[in-house]
């Protein structure tokens, strides 16, 4: 960057108005659009244009001073991004996502106000840098995250509107101050910072439509810690990903092409090899993260026609979870306490929410017509519906739709119903029938404690390949009796999982042909611990040493399995953000898990 000395200009004789010269402004445009083709989940993709998936901070380790970026999202070309740095700088990239994460924790830590007071060393903690230059490098990040423009055209998603803006929306992701602490005017703000040594802060103001997007989206919920260890942008950004595509599902298979496009990489020829190298990297660093189970490219011809499959544990379910009950309790607490501009009403005035549970959700999917049941976002909207009107009216708007003879859209029609309230005379007859079918449940939870002692004690006693095994030739036989495998029998499975297993071990006397030898709960914690004896690293063994030692507690104490449920719960949502930064020991196990035992 230079200054053009001739350039300045003779105002009054006393004043000049000075020309910086920053260099030429280059204009760059990536076509991040995505073939109909390679697209799995069309649904999904246009309803969640939203921050996450956005290209806010470039993967472009090439960028240059004066580079506008405009990121297309369809042919037309009418369906864009277009980011625009400041001049004679760079636009947004690693740094400043890690920064804008730190910002996003602190944020919720001073209580989810719009503006909020941070210093330099509250940022370096929570970005876990250990650079003796931070204050600068923070300082250069938020300004950049500050001065860079964000020009939205059909693709803003407002809460507010509940849709996506259709008029172009420019704003940046912030704005931000710095404050000198010793001088005039500042006192009030001196007198709450406790580090003496303190001689700036920064205010920092979210913009507000990012701002609204951030507090209402509550269930878009995402461990700060987790995000700042991850060490690619790529890999944070693919993470983030596929946690929203999967939604609750163990598997998922996305087109390669797409996930180029949606992260955004380079997708040309000449680098493709390079680019498809980078996706597989950061696919391994979030397996050796324990953040997905495993991943496989499927190739049958070309890149461009290649499929990548994701696999999850149910462990990554209970701690997604956790993560949003926790943060939607934090989050009601904040609002209770603090009077959030253009929150409607108080947190207080809603109505409390219903825990769904997925017997509920196939209970009612059972009662609807063919034609709904095969529909795969109806599991999706019947969970919604339950929240919103109560898992009664819902039944009932199931059954009365069953009812009828022509129904060419299900779930408008569903939706409608249940709006109006076509299904009260229904709502009436089941309410008068409640207590007789209230008895029948007694008699069916009844039935199933009656299954002999010494299956369960045999299947709960097994190791886990033995239980595995069991598991899946159970479910090929309940499948071969249903005659078909679509999501309803899974789902159907799932509910009724541990009663289906133990009538399979009955039928086959398996508890009686042999007796597993069950490990021992000390070699059990000494199974594949690499490294650091104590240190636990393998997502089997966090698994093992959680559930042989319950089991030992469950024989002494007569624990029954509501209780033995609770503790593995509590215990994994403790200690499972721990144990995915590799800080997890067996002694923490223990103690965690003899503490639950109080």
């Amino acid at each position: 960057m230079s200054k053009k000395i001739n350039d300045l200009i003779e105002t009054d004789g006393t004043d000049f108005i000075e020309t910086i010269d920053t260099g030429p402004t280059y204009y760059l445009e990536e076509d991040i659009s995505i073939d109909e083709r390679y697209i799995k989940n069309k649904a999904l993709v246009r309803m969640d244009m939203n921050i996450v998936q956005f290209p806010i901070f470039s993967k472009n380790t090439k960028r240059k001073k004066n580079e506008i970026t405009t990121y297309f999202f369809n042919k037309n070309r009418d369906t864009y991004i277009t980011v625009k740095p400041s001049s004679g700088e760079l636009i947004p990239g690693e740094g400043e996502e890690r920064v804008f994460i730190a910002l996003m924790k602190l944020m919720k830590e001073k209580g989810m106000t719009q503006e909020f007071i941070v210093t330099a060393k509250e940022i370096k903690d929570a970005v876990k840098t250990h650079s003796n230059n931070y204050i600068s490098e923070i300082k250069r990040a938020l300004l950049r995250l500050s001065e860079t423009s964000y020009n939205f055209k059909n693709t803003m998603y407002s809460n507010e509107m509940n849709a996506i803006l259709k008029e172009e929306v420019s704003t940046p992701i912030l704005t931000f101050k710095a404050k000198k602490l010793d001088l005039s005017g500042n006192e009030n703000i001196k007198n709450t910072i406790k580090d003496g040594r303190i001689r700036e802060v920064y205010i920092i103001r979210i913009s507000d439509h990012f701002y609204k997007n951030i507090v209402k989206r509550g269930y878009l919920v995402y461990d700060s810690d987790i995000l700042l260890d991850i060490n690619s942008s790529v890999s944070r950004t693919l993470y983030m990903l596929i946690e929203k595509i999967r939604f609750e599902e163990l598997y998922v298979r996305e087109s390669v092409f797409a996930l180029i496009k949606k992260i955004p990489l380079k997708y040309e020829k000449k680098t493709l090899s390079t680019t498809i190298k980078t996706l597989e990297k950061a696919f391994n660093e979030l397996k050796q993260k324990h953040l997905i189970k495993d991943f496989k490219f499927i190739k049958t011809s070309t890149w461009l026609e290649s499929d990548v499959e994701i696999y999850f544990d149910e462990t990554h379910n209970i701690l997604k979870q956790e993560r949003f009950d926790e943060d939607n309790k934090d989050l009601k607490n904040i609002y209770n306490n603090l009077a959030i501009s253009f929150t409607e009403k108080n947190i207080e005035e809603i109505k409390p929410s219903i825990a769904v549970t997925s017997e509920m959700i196939f209970d009612i999917l059972e009662k609807m017509p063919s034609k709904a049941k095969n529909l795969k976002s109806m599991p999706k909207i019947i969970k919604d519906t339950i929240e919103n009107y109560g898992y009664e009216k819902v039944k009932a708007t199931a059954i009365y739709m069953s009812n009828q003879k022509k129904v060419t859209s299900p779930r408008a029609y569903f939706l409608k119903a249940l709006e109006n309230n076509w299904a009260d005379d229904i709502l009436i007859k089941e309410s008068s029938e409640r207590l007789p079918a209230t008895i029948v449940q007694k008699e069916e939870v009844n039935k199933i404690d009656e299954i002999d002692e010494s299956i369960v004690k045999f299947y709960n006693d097994s190791p886990d390949n033995i239980k595995k095994d069991i598991e899946e030739k159970t479910y090929r036989e309940y499948i071969k009796e249903c005659g078909q495998e679509t999501k309803i029998q899974q789902m159907a499975f799932s509910v009724a999982k541990n009663s289906l297993i133990y009538k399979y071990i009955e039928k086959n006397n398996l508890h009686k042909v042999k007796k597993v030898e069950i490990q021992d709960i000390q070699e059990v914690q000494e199974k594949k611990v690499q490294n650091n004896d104590n240190l636990v690293l393998e997502l089997e063994v966090f698994n093992d040493i959680i559930n042989k030692s319950i089991d030992m507690y469950k024989m002494i104490l007569n624990l029954t399995d509501e209780k033995i449920i609770e503790i593995k719960r509590e215990t994994l949502k403790e200690l499972g953000t721990r144990f995915i930064l590799k800080k997890l020991t067996i002694d923490e196990i223990n103690e965690t898990i003899a503490e639950k035992l109080k």
